[in-house]
């Protein structure tokens, strides 16, 4: 009897436990969202970027602005233009480039009303040459090399 009785409770637990788990890998209730990483609930955490199923929140709304059309050959190169002449790797960033580095991320530039849209991409602009001192091409150390590389693998998560 004990011995049936133990059966009937491990197998109510292992019940149990499936069920959690495959909740866990979607298959949400109702009002529920699943997550990017599988897994029930409800806010931007997992109604948000990655949303799978459920009453996911739709991206924002893009407007008209063509990020080409306000980063100009003139604008881009007049950045370049301060660099000197013998920096190595002036020549090394491209507003074609650029442009096409733009491919996997549509929303830049392009959210919310055309002065959001100026001040994004200006802001990007002001940090990058901050950052590479008018978008010179930096040595790269080893030092350097393994900060970037711990940025790299963050951003891919």
């Amino acid at each position: 009897m004990r011995k049936r009785l133990l059966t009937i409770l491990l197998a109510a637990i292992i019940s149990a436990g499936a069920t959690a788990v495959k909740a866990q890998n979607c298959g949400c209730a109702e009002g529920l969202c699943c997550s990017r990483w599988g897994y029930c609930g409800t806010g931007d955490d997992y109604c948000g970027t990655g949303c799978q199923q459920g009453p996911c929140n739709p991206p924002p709304a893009l407007n008209n602005v063509s990020v080409a059309d306000i980063v100009t050959p003139e604008f881009f190169n007049g950045i370049l233009d301060v660099a000197e002449d013998s920096c190595e790797g002036k020549n090394f960033y491209t507003r074609s480039a650029f442009l096409e580095a733009l491919g996997p991320y549509p929303q830049f530039g392009r959210i919310g009303t055309v002065d959001d849209s100026n001040r994004e991409i200006a802001a990007f602009f002001a940090h990058v040459t901050h950052e590479t001192g008018q978008s010179r091409l930096v040595e790269l150390t080893c030092k350097k090399l393994q900060l970037h590389l711990k940025f790299k693998a963050l951003n891919s998560t």
